[in-house]
């Protein structure tokens, strides 16, 4: 750290002050008077001027775009004159040569301080005070190095430097190039704005269409329209008279010399550094940017002048394509660099107004960030009016020095208006009449506003709506790394999880679902949310993933095969991994089990509801009913079979004993019913989408996995399930509508065939939907040969969508790794514990703890994928099937017997199976009457009903 406890340096009037130094406390005895040179810890080479009667102070140079091969010897300072004046007067001077060459600012800010370490070694102690000084790009790095380490830099004096930041800059050039090649040579594809491939051609192309343009009234107008968005001014040619104020035209000509240097100035080198292009315009208005840029007047009377219609110009402007930018390129030249404004010691700037490279407008957008910081009491700004870029005489340079010294020193800022600066010029060149420091000129300007400041922004928070209305929410964290959440049914991001993540640097936007389970909708919001979230950011995030639960998790599984164009990984969270069809399909079993066995007579419509209120209430009476009777309680069981709803206790354990389990069951039946959803999303889609009219029963209750508890609440009621069985097979049945089914396959059905990695989460005591929905998913993506794009993950907790926050962020970690890497870490449920306990301690959030584990292997419900699609038919009559008999009883498991199959609709080859997943038990042929008899033996290992038996594999 920085001795701070030196003696001010005082100044007693303009020149005696340059002389009156402080004593330097003992300390090693500085190097002899000279220059030293050696090499960084990086190979950058390094100076250091040593005067003869050092005064304490460090002036720390920055150089401005390398040209030429990268390395050679760093030159401390300016030459001439103005070298020999701060050596006489006890300055020390360092400075560096990278080992690259152009927009070498990374280089700078990260060895700089180094060059200060070395410059310590050399003069034997700390500095009484260091000033960060350069010109154009050395200006800006001087501007970043005060920000980044005021421990070593006690004042910066940034000349001709690009103060609002090289994101502005180059998106203000962008601007500038993009109203030429937009209205100028829409169709030269040679010219390119951003991601070039070929600047040199790019570049010759867009100087043969300026010489051309500036051949006739209308090119010219158009240049000078492309100048003004650039903000470069009417007097910008050294050697040239300033032009009248109402001189549009000689104005234009001068602008037009510049458009080249200014507007196509080399991105190449910048692109490669930042590993993309990091300019953009999306969500620009030009019109608002000619407005800003203050020569309106002007454009407009060129364009009257040719006779043009700067309205339609306007209008193609907006109608044009934009450019977006690479989130990753645009931080990096956040970090190299774009200052914030948020200083802790005096800076003073010093620009040119008739500079075209940094334009003198990024005055004031630096002063607007200083003042948005609240420190402009340490920042002055000084101009001096002529055109050129950094041709200040060294009278100039040294006056703004000297009055930055003096702040420095007197913890006061002197008198810095142009008169008081060409006065202090003065008498620094009378007390040095053997120097020839030029003459100052000075000039107070008032100016324009930057056309486009960026600057690392503050976190940003905000709402608004989506282009349909719908509400959505969004955060852009102040350290935003690129990368982006867009959530499904999110309307905020106070929750930890949602701060986990910004802490992270990802920014969000969440957006409300639709009341109706307006799928479509909710699909297009999550691509209208993204648009947004990039036009707040300024550039599209360089990777995104989509997220949300419930119905918003059933969105992004939508998502995640609709808009891979965009998307880069997506977690569903408790939600639709079966997809609608077979979710609500075997919602329709359940609710058909409870109403044809309980009471046919019920008011439940079950599908095609017209009143959610009146079905609800239906539902409600028949689990009502059922629980009061032992037999009605059995049929509850059944019911709750066909949609495998768990029920567990407060730990997630499975609850014990068949009372406390039916018990259970009819708390939880009306809710996984989801009568109101239904209602919406039939209005929605426009009819039935759910049917059982080729709907076996005995089938479904085998596959449940739920047989012994069904027998077991059968046997206890002292029923018939063999009868109930028959009941269900007679009952009529529902069909759906055709065409709506196979809208609602499109929509909300799934193919599997996964390009980007998804992650799911889903607790086992989800009574809206099971893991055994995350099963189907699951053999989805597997038949689609995409299971490395899959990672499933499930909580041990009760409930719908009730995770932890540290699940959550585990969750998103391991995805957002996968998006990072392209591979999975592992994801097993000891490694995910382990993982959230990690991210838990790394932030002072309170996260919770995890149960991740290893669910049950079901086999889902009703499947309904894209194997199926196109296939529903609603004249499809139940299968009948065999009737199955045996020597005149029953059969029982282990037995072996002789079993006539009758009732076949027509004759053939068939294979016998015990269940819809085997085993087979004998191939049979059946004759042409529909009857045939086998020998069978049902092994005693099946837990299955006698009679459950399926025709398969038609030979007909």
């Amino acid at each position: 750290m920085k001795h701070k406890s030196l003696a001010a340096l005082t100044t007693a009037g303009l020149v005696a002050g340059l002389l009156q130094v402080s004593a330097i406390p003992a300390a090693a005895a500085p190097a002899p008077e000279g220059v030293y040179r050696g090499d960084l810890s990086t190979g950058s080479r390094y100076v250091v001027d040593v005067p003869a009667d050092w005064n304490g102070k460090l002036l720390l140079n920055s150089l401005g775009y390398i040209g030429g091969p990268p390395g050679g010897e760093a030159t401390s300072g300016p030459g001439g004159a103005a070298r020999t004046w701060l050596l006489e007067q006890g300055y020390a001077m360092a400075s560096m040569k990278p080992t690259t060459n152009g927009w070498a600012v990374e280089d700078f800010l990260e060895e700089q301080p180094e060059v200060y370490e070395k410059a310590v070694e050399i003069l034997g102690q700390e500095p009484v005070a260091t000033i960060a000084w350069g010109s154009s790009m050395g200006g800006l790095i001087s501007a970043a190095l005060a920000e980044r380490h005021p421990e070593i830099i006690d004042g910066a004096l940034p000349m001709c430097a690009s103060v609002a930041g090289g994101v502005g800059m180059l998106n203000s050039g962008l601007d500038g190039a993009f109203v030429f090649k937009t209205l100028l040579a829409p169709e030269n594809d040679t010219i390119e704005l951003v991601n070039l491939t070929n600047e040199s051609a790019s570049t010759a192309a867009a100087r043969s269409v300026l010489d051309a343009a500036q051949a006739t009234p209308e090119g010219r107008a158009r240049v000078a329209f492309a100048a003004a968005v650039a903000n470069i001014p009417g007097w910008s040619q050294s050697g040239q008279p300033r032009p009248a104020d109402d001189d549009y035209v000689a104005q234009q000509a001068q602008q037009a010399s510049q458009v080249m240097f200014s507007i196509f100035s080399p991105r190449t080198p910048l692109e490669a550094r930042a590993g993309g292009n990091f300019s953009w315009n999306t969500g620009v208005d030009y019109s608002e940017q000619l407005t800003k840029s203050g020569m309106r007047h002007q454009v407009e009377a060129l364009y009257e002048m040719a006779g043009l219609d700067l309205d339609a110009d306007l209008a193609a402007l907006a109608a044009a394509p934009r450019i977006t930018a690479d989130a990753s390129a645009v931080q990096y030249m956040l970090r190299n660099a774009t200052p914030t404004g948020n200083i802790s010691q005096p800076v003073l700037t010093l620009l040119e107004s008739g500079d075209t490279a940094p334009v003198v407008t990024q005055a004031e957008a630096y002063a607007d960030a200083v003042a948005a910081a609240g420190r402009s009491d340490l920042l002055r700004q000084a101009f001096v009016d002529r055109p050129g870029h950094c041709g200040y005489s060294a009278a100039e340079t040294l006056a703004a020095l000297d009055a930055l010294v003096e702040r420095i020193d007197s913890g006061s800022w002197p008198d810095t208006s142009a008169a008081a600066l060409d006065a202090r010029a003065q008498a620094i060149q009378d007390g040095a009449p053997a120097l020839n420091l030029g003459v100052a000129d000075f000039a107070d300007l008032d100016v324009n506003d930057f056309a486009r400041p960026y600057y690392p922004r503050e976190t940003v928070s905000t709402t608004g709506t989506l282009p349909d209305g719908t509400r959505y929410s969004a955060l852009i964290p102040a350290n935003w790394n690129g990368k982006a959440g867009v959530f499904a049914g999110a309307t905020g991001f106070t929750s930890a999880s949602y701060q986990w993540l910004a802490e992270q640097g990802v920014a969000m936007v969440g957006y409300q679902l639709s009341g109706d389970w307006d799928l479509a909708r909710d699909r297009d919001n999550a691509t209208a949310s993204y648009d947004v979230l990039s036009t707040l950011a300024g550039a599209y995030p360089s990777a995104t993933f989509q997220s949300g639960q419930s119905q918003g998790g059933l969105t992004t599984r939508i998502v995640a095969q609709a808009a891979p164009d965009w998307l880069d990984g997506a977690l569903p969270m408790c939600g639709g991994g079966a997809g609608a069809i077979s979710m609500w399909n075997y919602k329709l079993d359940s609710a058909f089990v409870l109403k044809t066995l309980v009471d046919p007579s019920s008011p439940m419509t079950i599908t095609r509801i017209q009143n959610a209120s009146a079905e609800n209430a239906a539902a409600t009476a028949l689990v009502d009913t059922a629980r009061e009777t032992p037999l009605g309680q059995a049929r509850l069981v059944f019911a709750a079979a066909m949609s495998k709803i768990p029920v567990l206790d407060a730990q997630a354990d499975e609850i014990e004993g068949l009372e406390n389990r039916i018990d259970a069951y009819g708390q939880s039946m009306a809710f996984a019913l989801g009568i109101g959803v239904r209602a919406g999303f039939e209005a929605t889609v426009g009819g039935g989408f759910s049917w059982n009219n080729d709907v076996d029963y005995r089938e479904q209750l085998l596959a449940s996995g739920r047989i012994d508890e069904v027998r077991a609440a059968y046997a206890r009621a002292g029923a018939d399930l063999e009868a109930d069985l028959n009941t269900l097979q007679a009952a009529p049945r529902i069909t759906a509508d055709k065409d709506v089914v196979e809208h609602v396959e499109r929509l909300a059905t799934f193919d599997g065939d996964l390009s980007i990695p998804v992650v799911t989460l889903h607790t086992i005591g989800d009574t809206a939907g099971t893991t055994a929905d995350d099963d189907a998913y699951r053999r989805t993506v597997e038949r689609a040969g995409a299971s490395d794009m899959l990672r499933e993950t499930t909580v041990k907790a009760n409930g719908h969508c009730a995770f932890s926050h540290a699940e959550r962020v585990a969750a998103f970690d391991l995805l957002l790794d996968r998006i990072d890497s392209d591979e999975f870490d592992p994801a097993e449920p000891a490694d995910l514990n382990a993982r959230a306990a990690a991210l838990a301690s790394q932030t002072a959030l309170d996260l919770g703890t995890s149960r991740f584990m290893s669910p049950a292997d079901l086999t889902p419900a009703r499947e309904w994928d894209v194997r199926n699609w196109g296939t529903y038919s609603p004249e499809s009559p139940v299968p009948a099937g065999p009737t199955v008999t045996t020597e005149g009883a029953e059969v029982l498991l282990g037995d072996a017997a002789t079993v006539t199959l009758e009732s076949f609709t027509t004759g053939g080859a068939y294979e016998l199976w015990l269940a819809p997943n085997g085993p087979k038990i004998a191939d049979v042929t059946v004759d042409v009457n529909g009857s045939a008899q086998v020998d069978a033996t049902i092994p005693d290992s099946l837990d299955v009903l006698p009679r459950e038996v399926v025709n398969a594999f038609c030979g007909c």
